[in-house]
């Protein structure tokens, strides 16, 4: 199978038309209660902040197919709390947020040991828990360390190779990963063969996939640009969007039950 961008993009903007206002509702609903469990102290509020980010990501998601099933969802359709769903994709992201956590603590590792700043590193990395918000020349004094490392590092034509070298293969995998959630959501793969088909598939249309993203983040700059407001009718659009062009590539069934 191959992708069409042009479908995609135009699917998505079709079935956002059909019931717009469900869409941006609940987009707005799951910003306010983002908002106010991100107000919860030490480890209660990440926990229920990651939780309500991937329920709202799943009834996106929901909201999505239905949409290009020819349905009009409606606001229960996405709000609805299912759990299985909302595991089978934080299983699967968290491999892969893993893996791009190595990559990246990896090449900052090696780029500033290249920039000889090991000392300037350690010693910023000392403050940071330390650091008075209260204390305005802290702040300044560690701002301006931050300053000397990033000059140091980009000074060093070693470090900047292994920087853009682990920025390309972020890049390469982020791309060959923009299906995951659906392919966990709709298909259920387990978390390794949900990588393993997100590489498979996309690989042959590496590029389409790449241009499918960065339309994408031109609906979402438009959105931001809209006041901020645009973004609860652009993200759901940009949801619906991936969801034809992940039918285009992996097909219309849904494995895993979630419409069930």
């Amino acid at each position: 199978m191959s992708l069409s961008v042009g479908t995609a993009l135009q699917d998505g903007w079709t079935t956002f038309q059909r019931t717009p206002w469900t869409f941006v509702f609940f987009a707005l609903f799951a910003f306010v209660l983002s908002t106010v469990v991100d107000l919860l102290p030490g480890l209660a509020g990440i926990i229920v902040s990651a939780l309500v980010d991937l329920w709202a990501a799943v009834g996106l998601i929901r909201g999505a197919w239905l949409g290009l099933n020819g349905e009009r969802p409606s606001f229960g359709d996405l709000i609805k709390i299912d759990g299985p769903a909302v595991w089978r994709l934080f299983s699967r992201q968290f491999p892969l947020t893993l893996l791009l956590g190595v990559i990246s603590t990896t090449a900052a590792l090696l780029a500033i040991t290249a920039a000889d700043a090991g000392e300037l590193a350690q010693s910023i990395y000392n403050q940071i828990p330390l650091i008075d918000p209260a204390n305005t020349e802290s702040i300044e004094g560690l701002i301006a360390e931050i300053t000397t490392l990033a000059f140091a590092v980009t000074s060093s034509p070693v470090a900047m190779v292994i920087l853009l070298i682990a920025a390309g293969l972020t890049i390469y995998i982020q791309v060959n990963q923009t299906f995951l959630g659906f392919l966990a959501v709709v298909k259920g793969l387990g978390p390794i063969a949900t990588i393993q088909e997100g590489f498979r598939t996309v690989q042959g249309e590496w590029w389409a996939v790449l241009g499918l993203l960065v339309m994408q983040l031109g609906v979402i700059l438009l959105g931001a640009f809209a006041c901020g407001f645009g973004l609860l009718a652009a993200i759901p659009v940009v949801f619906c969007s991936t969801a034809s062009a992940y039918r285009q590539l992996f097909g219309t069934d849904d494995q895993a039950g979630l419409l069930a």
